[in-house]
């Protein structure tokens, strides 16, 4: 496709300036101008509507390329090859890029000196911050002199290299001279060299690695857990930075990460247990004790009161193990632990009730309940007015359809102040976002702005395409629903700081919307 209206792109392009061109030439052509509307209509002839992305798609053209996305693309490479090679090294690091990897460390001695500094997140050097999955970026980063026993700065506790590798890169990192600590052989599943480090130095049981967390913290298999009890292994240690459990840690549904059967297997062994631990293990009798003593339990939540941020420390581990801001109903029910959550229901209040059925999107309970106390909605605490939002960041589209039915106000703020239609958009919930443009409640809020960074729901969609690593996420189907409800595309792409990805996601939803 080319343009009759050609342009030579700058030697040292900047993308900043280029989105001041395209907004320049959609003001020039709003305002009548001949050669802006003759350059507009090179390209599209026949839309009746041209929009700051329309604008965008013609100065790309004019550049010889076939989208803005491509001509992002390549500002974006010609940048990044006049990046300080640090930086370079850190994208390479990041992205688990093995060949840019290599060039620049190739090329560059004040890189190569700089290979285990802390220059990434929370203190880490390259070969911390390395997935495990990057096994030829491992190599790169050995070969270069990548201290395999260098650990992350953190505060709370920090982070060797083993801590976070297991397969064919923690043998990698053990042949390239990694010693294991007590939390690494227990990550590992090395029992034997845990025996071997507590026959030598048996108060080693009580090491701290990162995040303050013990050996324990890191056990995956019995044999392991049961040595390190056997060694004096203190089962409700607590790590220093989420204030967690051994116990708590092992919670979670992803079947890599989580160990629930161990976690069960260290309750056995007299683990304490909170409301959360005991209804995502469903211990039904534990839970039912609990709540003759006190029934107010039901009203915990993750990521709140003693579970929220204390600094310097973080959120309880619950936010990642579990969710966040789930209730202990809520937790039987993401568990599937029906029975016991039978017997937390007969402690539970109207209220909460209300919320579990509209959590589970049984409709005709919740109704029930409405109708017997009218005013329920429009009387709730400061905590749960927040359920809708919170359910629309969880992408539950039948809690989010049956609560605007019931009155609940989707423009009360959820994470990070955002509305409920903000909630849905960050994570890519299309089915959220449909069910709250369908309201008239939910389509008022196409273009309010969240509390905390001043973003439309447009550009949290956009951010979080590249930021919420939410599965099963449809950021695209969300912008296409987004903008065919009235989102002004202008003030997610021009007026708002985020980052390049956003444009890419609203120029596909727009490409698909126009054919």
């Amino acid at each position: 496709m080319s343009s009759a209206f050609r342009r030579t792109l700058p030697a040292r392009p900047d993308l900043d300036q280029q989105k001041k061109l395209a907004k320049e030439l959609l003001r020039a052509f709003r305002a009548g101008d001949g050669d802006a509307i003759a350059r507009m209509r090179d390209a599209l002839p026949d839309k009746p509507e041209l929009s700051l992305t329309d604008a965008q798609y013609v100065l790309a053209r004019e550049y010889g390329f076939t989208s803005w996305r491509e001509l992002k693309d390549r500002i974006e490479q010609l940048t990044a090859e006049r990046l300080p090679p640090i930086e370079r090294f850190k994208r390479a690091v990041q992205d688990g890029d093995a060949t840019s990897l290599r060039a620049v460390l190739e090329r560059h001695a004040d890189v190569r000196a700089r290979i285990n500094a802390p220059i990434f997140s929370f203190g880490a050097p390259a070969l911390v911050t390395m997935s495990d999955r990057h096994l030829d970026a491992i190599d790169v980063l050995l070969e270069f002199g990548a201290d395999p026993n260098r650990r992350s700065d953190w505060w709370a506790g920090g982070f060797h290299p083993l801590y976070g590798m297991r397969g064919a890169a923690a043998e990698r990192l053990l042949a390239a001279g990694a010693v294991p600590d007590m939390c690494a052989a227990a990550n590992l599943d090395r029992v034997d060299l845990l025996a071997a480090m507590l026959a030598t130095d048996p108060p080693r049981v009580h090491e701290r690695g990162g995040d303050g967390q013990t050996p324990l913290h890191f056990a995956r298999s019995r044999a392991a857990a049961d040595l390190l009890l056997a060694a004096g292994a203190d089962i409700d240690a607590r790590d220093v930075d989420h204030r967690s459990t051994p116990a708590q840690w092992m919670l979670g549904n992803d079947p890599a990460s989580s160990r629930m059967e161990l976690a069960a297997y260290l309750v056995e062994r007299g683990a304490s247990v909170d409301i959360f631990l005991a209804a995502a293990l469903g211990l039904t009798e534990r839970v039912t004790r609990m709540l003759e003593s006190n029934p107010s339990l039901l009203r915990l939540r993750t990521s709140q009161g003693d579970y929220a941020e204390k600094p310097p420390s973080s959120y309880h581990i619950y936010q990642w193990t579990i969710g966040a801001n789930l209730s202990p109903l809520h937790v039987a029910v993401h568990f599937h632990r029906d029975e016991t959550l039978a017997a937390m229901e007969r402690f539970a209040s109207p209220v909460e009730r209300l919320l579990l059925a509209c959590h589970r999107g049984d409709g005709e309970t919740a109704r029930a309940i409405v109708a017997a106390q009218p005013d329920i909605v429009a009387t709730l605490g400061a905590a749960d007015r927040r359920a809708l939002a919170d359910e629309a960041w969880g992408g539950n589209a039948r809690a989010v359809e049956l609560m605007l039915e019931l009155g609940f106000d989707p423009a009360l703020p959820g994470a990070s102040g955002g509305t409920a239609l903000h909630c849905a958009s960050w994570p890519g919930s299309a089915e959220c976002v449909a069910a709250l443009v369908r309201h008239p409640a939910g389509r008022a809020l196409l273009d309010s702005r969240d509390r905390t960074f001043g973003g439309t729901p447009l550009s949290w969609c956009s951010h979080g395409s590249r930021n919420s690593h939410s599965p099963g996420a449809d950021h695209a189907g969300v912008a296409r629903l987004l903008i065919a409800a009235g989102a002004r595309v202008e003030a997610a792409m021009a007026e708002w700081e985020v980052p390049d990805e956003v444009q890419a996601v609203i120029e596909e939803a727009l490409r698909g919307q126009n054919g």
